[in-house]
């Protein structure tokens, strides 16, 4: 499979376009030397300005805008949710500023070695470097040049290859980018290896920092929470490394004390802060997954505690077992002793190290003196009912994601303490307990769910029987001990977990057969910068303990889910089930506690707000303000109270700016809730359901002979498609003070670079991309070639990339109207409601439907057994279902339908209805798309041709016989007005 990235995502577009317009043509300065970045003139009001204009279109709020500053370089700042693309925002950043500015000396700096993997792969893949080059039109390829740790050789001291590289690759050439990727342990502390004078010089420089900084680079950083201003890597890459600019891009940033005494505070490290997608926005407009916490309570309610007593040494601790119902009692141990010494529960956990006050397990946790911990969440019965939900969870979602059109490959985590309950150790005969009872567990689990399949299901019958078949190659692990490993079976699942990501989210392998390896255990080792958009399920065995970011803790499994086709899937709600023991019951508290707290100001209601809202609703202001005060929504200074926030943005969605109800879901205080599909009424819709899921291709017969596109696509050509790819050179001397080649002004050359395509190779590239046909396209150049000369060279990459570009932007503003759909004779598939045979589904995937839910039970001709809504207008309509020539009505499963459009994006309407006329009869259908806006003139360019397109869809279905009436529903118009218009 192939990963398929979107280039028009608005918050990646919005965070990669505000850093490329804090910069301008008018503060950049030709370079002197070939291998130099261009210069940036630290002109600090001209910045300022810059800065400014980007945050107010950003709406940052006041009290980040306090924190603008320029020093001795320009520093950005862009906070991105974990899970919402920042790896790709700062790729398309490189390429933006590369563009607009000839930037084309990059270093970015990772935390650690596992990010580095990632950013690396991403980079370099296949089809990031075809997005980015013909997608998105730069025409420009990176060269990831990685540093790693010297290994000493004897001989000659050489400089490390690809500092020479970066250093001396030159700035003229656009058709390259060179990126340093480089992680935090070689930037100063222990490592020399940048700072070390080397037997041979590049450019005259023998340490690479020399020569690093003489390219005047500009540096990104990765999570920059791991690399705080006090911090050695920082202090290295400022003052070794002399960046221009350093922009910061990550989820947390470090927190720095300001202020003294009482008016001390702690506050985010922001400096020009360009773009904040915070937790709740990036929950909200459902660009990462809801969150599902669950746990079990104590098994014995012994809630027996060892508390940490005092380190008596340097190699002894003393601990006590403090038990309810017994006396206290002391033990001693040393390093490397177990715990299990003090409890069974605690059985292969031994104590790695022992400091002044703190000892340190070997599941990961440090255990400071005075501290004390639970051995309940220990013991073996607690864990595997831990791994038994995992998996109930884990099959529900997968059995629902593989009954998809497009089946969604589905994966778990699971977090362990102790590398040796899973792998085997060297000389070791019995199988680790851990593996031994997954395994267990996981053919029980799946002995179960056989019998219970429909005859439809038989692909995921087949699915599962393979999986019991092999169970070892349905789960695999990864451990830090395992770099140093030599066997080849583990080197195997370091590989498909850290780099082949394309591989584990394939359901089936290259040769046909399934690919079943779906369960991922690590040590705390898969932590940030690893990720795998289709984790599901996320269990923790036994608790880390930790109090780091709530939401880097699920960062893992936040990331919107990708099909097996490489799509990702961004028009439905998935949630993350988050298994995780008693100790951490509060978790869902805290994380919607921890995505509040990063509301800055903005989580206070002002006047102009209540105006707003007051006016659409027809009320007066102080009887809002009243109905506000009274339900205890806001308190008298106009803040939100937090704890009702759900039931306020529900009452009153208009004034919805924190954390939407059911995203953050704790299963332990809610009852689960199914949506079951009601046979009856489904079979009154039937008709109307096949044939909106019949599938039509989308065609321009109509604008062909019309001769409308084949002049449209002149003018598109004739604004400038052809480009030619140059390079310049520029001509140097050598000073006798040293061997720096220096630029003589007006002095260089310049040549096109001739790398044309074969013709057919040319058209059949814009072809693919745009559906037109090669005989059209073929009469559009032949049409352009008489009356202009069409150089041999310019028929190339960069010219069918500039089509492809202007032709999307030409067809939202010119084709309504001049395109046609026809009928395809394909054979019946499965839909969201239904099997493969026709036959109703028992029950819906909830998000399809809704993220919130109407109390008490839907009218009986609804088609679902719960009322589950989206937006204040889908609600009013669901409500309004009880119309008397309303015979049976439904919501449509998001993104169900597909319907192709000019846009080159699928669109599916919002509601269903079968209608009975005057007469009495029950032949009209009616599809209704809902737009919560005043009126027509609100929608944007896309939006209106994906509804112009629907309206020909539905007139050709009626055509081809089946009755359909489509009407669009504004935000001041009833489901009553248009029915009665019907």
């Amino acid at each position: 499979m192939e990963l398929i990235l979107k280039n028009d995502l608005p918050h990646q577009v919005k965070a990669y376009t505000s850093i490329a317009n804090a910069f301008s043509l008018d503060v950049i300065l030709k370079n002197s030397l070939y291998y130099q970045n261009p210069a940036l003139l630290l002109d600090k009001h001209a910045l300022m300005t810059y800065v400014a204009q980007v945050q107010k279109e950003n709406g940052i709020p006041a009290e980040y805008k306090a924190h603008n500053e320029i020093g001795n370089y320009f520093n950005l700042d862009v906070k991105m949710e974990t899970g919402t693309g920042k790896t790709y925002v700062y790729t398309a950043t490189m390429f933006e500023l590369h563009k607009r500015y000839g930037i084309n000396k990059f270093i970015v700096a990772v935390p650690t070695l596992a990010i580095k993997a990632g950013a690396r792969q991403f980079m370099e893949d296949g089809y990031t470097r075809r997005h980015f080059k013909d997608q998105c039109g730069y025409g420009t390829e990176l060269d990831v040049l990685v540093l790693e740790a010297n290994k000493k050789k004897k001989g000659k001291n050489a400089f490390p290859g690809v500092v020479r590289e970066f250093v001396a690759g030159s700035s003229q050439n656009t058709n390259k980018i060179y990126v340093l990727l480089v992680n935090m342990s070689l930037l100063g502390g222990t490592s020399k290896l940048l700072t070390d004078t080397y037997d041979y010089a590049v450019e005259g420089f023998y340490k690479p920092t020399e020569g690093i900084k003489a390219t005047r680079p500009f540096v990104i950083i990765d999570e920059p929470h791991r690399f705080s201003k006090t911090q050695k890597a920082y202090e290295f890459i400022e003052k070794s490394i002399c960046p221009q600019v350093i922009i910061r891009l990550g989820a947390t940033f470090p927190e720095i004390e300001a202020g003294k005494g009482k008016n001390k505070v702690r506050r985010k490290d922001y400096h020009n802060l360009l773009y904040d997608l915070n937790s709740f926005q990036a929950f909200n407009q459902n660009l990462i997954k809801g969150i599902a916490k669950e746990h079990f309570e104590p098994i014995n309610q012994r809630l027996d505690k060892v508390k940490v007593m005092s380190v008596t040494s340097k190699t002894s601790v003393r601990l006590n077992l403090i038990q309810r119902d017994a006396a206290t009692r002391p033990f001693d141990l040393k390093k490397g002793d177990s715990l299990g010494i003090i409890a069974p529960e605690l059985e292969g956990i031994v104590i790695d190290a022992i400091t002044n006050n703190t000892i340190e397990l070997s599941n990961g946790q440090a255990k400071a003196t005075g501290e004390e911990f639970s051995t309940d969440i220990y013991s073996s019965s607690y864990q595997e009912s831990m791994i038994r939900l995992a998996l109930e969870r884990h099959f529900e979602t997968e059995r629902i994601n593989f009954s998809r059109n497009n089946k969604i490959k589905t994966l778990a985590l699971f977090f362990i303490d102790d590398i040796f309950s899973y792998r085997v150790s060297e000389g070791q005969e019995k199988q680790p307990y851990l593996k031994e009872t997954f395994e267990r567990l996981l053919t029980e689990k799946i002995d179960a769910l056989i019998p219970t399949l429909a005859e439809q299901e038989q692909d995921y019958k087949a699915y599962l029987l393979a999986s019991k078949a092999d169970l070892n190659a349905t789960h695999a692990g990864y451990f830090a001990q395992d770099n140093s490993s030599s066997d080849e079976a583990i080197a195997q699942e370091i590989q498909e977990i850290l780099y082949e990501k394309k591989k584990l989210l394939a359901i089936q392998e290259e040769e046909g057969q399934f690919n079943t390896r779906r369960f991922l255990f690590s040590k705390w080792t898969l932590k940030e910068g690893w990720d795998n958009p289709n984790i599901f399920t996320i269990a923790k065995l036994r608790s880390s303990g930790s109090e780091n970011s709530k939401i880097q803790e699920v960062g893992r499994g936040l990331r919107l889910p990708v099909d097996e086709f490489g799509n990702r899937i961004s028009n439905e709600a998935f949630k993350l089930n988050y298994i995780i023991d008693f100790t951490e019951a509060d978790f869902a508290d805290k994380l919607v506690a921890e995505i509040n707290a990063d509301l800055s100001e903005g989580f206070v209601i002002n006047e102009e707000k209540i105006l707003e809202v007051a006016a659409k609703r027809k009320m007066e202001v102080d009887t809002l303000f009243i109905d506000l005060l009274t339900k205890k929504y806001i308190d008298h200074n106009k803040n939100i109270q937090t704890e009702n926030t759900g039931k306020f943005f529900e009452d009153y969605p208009e004034f919805a700016i924190g954390l939407q109800a059911g995203k953050i879901e704790d299963r332990n205080k809610r009852k689960e809730r199914k949506i079951r599909i009601r046979p009856a009424v489904y079979y009154e819709l039937k008709t109307l359901w096949e044939a909106i899921n019949t599938k039509y291709m989308l065609h321009y017969e109509k604008v062909e002979q019309e001769s409308f596109l084949l002049n449209g696509l002149l003018d598109i050509v004739a604004k400038g498609v052809l480009a030619d790819t140059y390079i310049t050179s520029r001509r140097a001397e050598l000073h006798t003070a040293g061997t720096r080649a220096t630029t003589q002004e007006d002095s260089g050359v310049q040549f096109a670079i001739n790398k044309p395509l074969p013709y057919s190779e040319f058209l059949k590239r814009i072809s693919r991309q745009t559906n037109l046909p090669i005989q059209l396209l073929h009469q559009v150049w032949v049409e352009y070639g008489k009356m202009n000369t069409i150089p041999a060279e310019q028929i190339n990459e960069q010219s069918a990339a500039n089509f492809v570009k202007l032709f999307y932007d030409w067809k939202v503003e010119n084709l309504p109207g001049k395109f046609s759909y026809s009928k395809m004779n394909l054979p019946v598939r499965a839909t969201a409601l239904t099997y493969s045979d026709g036959t109703p589904k028992m029950e819906i995937t909830q998000g399809l439907i809704g993220t919130k839910f109407i109390e008490g039970s839907p009218s009986r001709n609804y088609l679902y057994d719960v009322y589950a809504f989206d937006s204040p207008l889908e609600k009013e309509n669901l409500l309004a279902g009880g119309i008397e020539e309303v015979v049976v009505y439904g919501k449509i499963p998001k993104g169900s339908i597909a319907i192709p459009t000019i846009t080159g994006q699928s669109y599916s309407p919002d509601f269903m209805y079968v209608i009975k006329k005057n007469n009495g009869e029950k032949v009209l259908h009616v599809v209704i798309e809902t737009k919560d806006v005043e009126n027509q003139t609100t929608l944007r360019g896309i939006e209106q041709a994906k509804i112009d397109c629907a309206r020909e869809f539905f007139q050709q279905l009626t055509i081809d016989g089946y009755t359909v009436v489509f009407n669009t529903q504004l935000h001041n118009k009833t489901i009553r007005e248009i029915i009665d218009e019907v």
